[in-house]
């Protein structure tokens, strides 16, 4: 495939925490080699080896205004992007739904969604109340309206192609399913030498963080290494300090790389309602660290539950009941040979899994909109 253009447009920037920014960070450096690469974000440059172009920051609106935040930072967007940039692009490649009237106005050769989530969904289950009406219904329009004018549409789960396809207008559309996953170096730690619990994610709504406090009190014996930093952390420390378990927290905040504590920690408790993914839930699963994830059911769409089969890979459980969530743990930590056979497991399956090649496969994708153009 010859060399291209190619404009990356997302909210956050490469020195940004989360799952959607590994995706970003690991794609862009591999088509980087060969490609000629602008990424554009808010945020300041991250010093990735390519140009990277710094749009200004939207400021949230004031008072009864943030009913109306998706849209008025689509509008702001629309002034911020200069059309030049995406008009020298052969390939514009947008994370962000947020950018879809800019893309509109300026008309890209090409454009593909990679989409990170059902933003729809995610607003749906991460805002409380008529905020989650009034985010999910314009997170609605925003992604039909990108997904109309893309050439091609990846999603990272069979589940977030199902809610995209009812809630972008995707339904009848081809969309492309390409697992998250890229190359890492495995653990070292044996299964015996861990210990304690861990739980890593951006500490908002949607992720569920919470519901780890009334676990713990029923857990009095262990410790949980929390990795992450978010809007909601001060409201977590309060509830953490309320229910005398505070102390048995080691808040570890943002890093860079979040494995050390995956490898020091027998589970990964996950109990986000809204996953298009879960890639810390591979990611622990491929480094023997077994997941307790939340499982399907009334008020969660989580594609984590699917990655784990219960009781084999992993522990599949109902976060909204801790006493029955703290048994099941109990009983896996007081059963060494049990909990060694299900890290050995889970490695096997994400190791199956790792041999996805993302970066390829969106390289093949490249080739065939090539042939179209």
């Amino acid at each position: 495939m010859s060399a291209r253009r190619i404009l990356f447009l997302n909210n956050q920037g490469l020195g940004a925490i989360g799952g959607g920014v590994s995706i970003l960070r690991a794609l862009t450096a591999d088509l980087a080699r060969d490609h000629d690469v602008v990424l554009a974000t808010e945020d300041p440059p991250g010093g990735a080896g390519f140009a990277e172009h710094q749009l200004p920051r939207f400021a949230p609106p004031r008072g009864g205004a943030w009913r109306f935040k998706p849209w008025l930072k689509a509008r702001h967007l629309l002034r911020a992007l200069d059309p030049a940039l995406v008009r020298w692009a052969d390939v514009v490649v947008a994370l962000d739904p947020h950018f879809a009237p800019a893309l509109a106005a300026a008309r890209p050769r090409r454009l593909i969604h990679l989409s990170l989530s059902c933003a729809t969904r995610q607003e749906w289950f991460g805002n409380p109340g008529s905020t989650a009406w009034w985010y999910a219904a314009q997170y609605a329009l925003l992604e039909r309206r990108l997904a109309r004018q893309a050439s091609a549409v990846v999603v990272a789960s069979a589940l977030h192609a199902r809610e995209m396809a009812r809630f972008a207008g995707l339904r009848g559309r081809p969309v492309q399913v390409f697992a998250p996953v890229f190359p890492v170096t495995a653990a070292s730690t044996s299964p015996n030498w861990r210990r304690g619990l861990v739980a890593v994610g951006r500490i908002t709504p949607v992720k569920n963080l919470p519901a780890l406090i009334p676990l713990l009190r029923r857990l009095p014996e262990t410790r949980l290494a929390l990795v992450g930093e978010g809007d909601e952390l001060a409201p977590l420390r309060r509830l953490a300090r309320e229910a005398g378990i505070a102390d048995r927290i080691d808040w570890v905040g943002a890093v860079d790389d979040p494995t050390p504590w995956i490898d020091r920690a027998a589970l990964l408790l996950h109990p986000s309602r809204y996953e298009s993914f879960g890639m810390v839930v591979q990611e622990a699963m491929r480094r023997g660290t077994v997941p307790v994830v939340f499982a399907q059911g009334r008020g969660r769409r989580n594609a984590a539950a699917e990655l784990v089969t219960h009781g084999e890979s992993g522990l599949l459980v109902d976060y909204d009941d801790p006493d029955a969530t703290a048994a099941a743990i109990r009983a896996l930590l007081d059963d060494p040979a049990r909990l060694a056979a299900m890290s050995a497991r889970a490695r096997n399956v994400a190791a199956q899994r790792d041999r996805f090649d993302y970066a390829a496969r969106f390289r093949d994708l490249l080739a065939r909109l090539g042939q179209t153009a």
